[in-house]
């Protein structure tokens, strides 16, 4: 097969090049091409479950790049299906979702109308493309109704959660987990059970070729997951802390700033400087919490939702991805 800058007839397989990455689609006619989602310059911010099978014209198919069509030799068109067929085979899928940018791509699409053929010849591209992008993703979501059922968890995870010390940090411990499963998913495109997650002797949950992060408090789960160490943690925001408990957490110089605020204002600050400490404790990956020894000027991110502070802490705070996750997707 061999790609040629010419005029396409309808049934053929066309592309466009943006960026480092092709579209491809079935051209029908000038106001018809049939594509499993928009180019990606105009679908950046969609999610792969908002993106559909759907016909544009040809100048929204090309947004601006070269068209390109695709034509085969004889052993190969050999396998083909007539144009008619081609395009009745494309239209029929239009509304289909599933879209994966690895596996079930615009390119697969246009190679299945063909041939029938679950075929992608730039896959290899796309996945060294993603395996060299770092990956930070945040993942945020509130805690499900107490009525909600326990998810299915590994056995080693739910002997960790029957072991909780308290029944509402227990249900926050097996939700955590389910969101974990959503991320590693949504980012990775995998299996959190193909990872083999495993629990270190420190105590330490780890896993094959990524890093992750969970914490979870009153009416929040947050998990994080990179290609490199990362750590998160979050707390819900108090008006007050023990002072005892401050003067335990922080260095001198941390407390006197913290006293230098007005009262209520410390009580946030507080809140936020625990965070950076847990986090930057779960990057390091440290046995023991020393919270006034861990180093707070690791690079890291601070924000708040629903109520509650969270900062994660990795070597590119600017790049973090953040995705507010509704209940129903665990």
């Amino acid at each position: 097969m061999t790609w040629k800058l010419e005029a396409p007839k309808a049934g053929d397989v066309i592309r466009v090049k943006l960026g480092a990455l092709y579209h491809v689609g079935i051209y029908v006619s000038d106001g018809e091409v049939i594509q499993f989602g928009l180019p990606p310059t105009l679908r950046a911010t969609a999610k792969n479950e908002d993106i559909r099978v759907l016909s544009s014209d040809i100048d929204t198919f090309l947004a601006g790049g070269f068209l390109e069509v695709a034509r085969f030799d004889k052993k190969e068109a050999k396998k083909n299906r007539p144009p008619h067929e081609v395009i009745a085979a494309a239209r029929a899928r239009i509304g289909e979702g599933g879209y994966h940018i690895l596996y079930n791509n615009c390119e697969h699409f246009a190679n299945e109308c063909l041939s029938g053929t679950h075929l992608c010849r730039q896959a290899e591209d796309v996945r060294a493309l993603f395996r060299n992008m770092p990956i930070q993703d945040v993942y945020l979501c509130p805690m499900p109704a107490e009525d909600t059922p326990l998810p299915s968890l590994p056995p080693l995870r739910a002997a960790e959660v029957a072991a909780a010390s308290h029944p509402r940090v227990a249900r926050e411990k097996a939700f955590v987990w389910r969101l974990l499963e959503y991320a590693v998913g949504r980012s990775f495109g995998k299996k959190l059970s193909d990872l083999a997650p495993e629990k270190t002797p420190a105590g330490k949950w780890v896993a094959k070729d990524i890093w992750f992060s969970l914490a979870h408090t009153e009416g929040l789960l947050a998990v994080a997951v990179s290609r490199a160490p990362i750590g998160i943690d979050a707390e819900k925001k108090r008006d007050t802390f023990p002072d005892a408990l401050c003067r335990r957490a922080l260095t001198d110089e941390e407390y006197a700033a913290l006293m230098a605020l007005p009262k209520e204002e410390r009580g946030a600050a507080f809140t936020a400087l625990w965070t950076v400490k847990e986090a930057a404790f779960k990057m390091e990956g440290k046995e023991e919490f020393f919270p006034a020894r861990v180093c707070t000027d690791l690079p890291h991110r601070t924000d708040e939702w629903e109520g509650c502070i969270w900062t994660v802490t990795t070597p590119h705070p600017d790049r973090v991805r953040v995705y507010h996750v509704t209940v129903d997707k665990l």
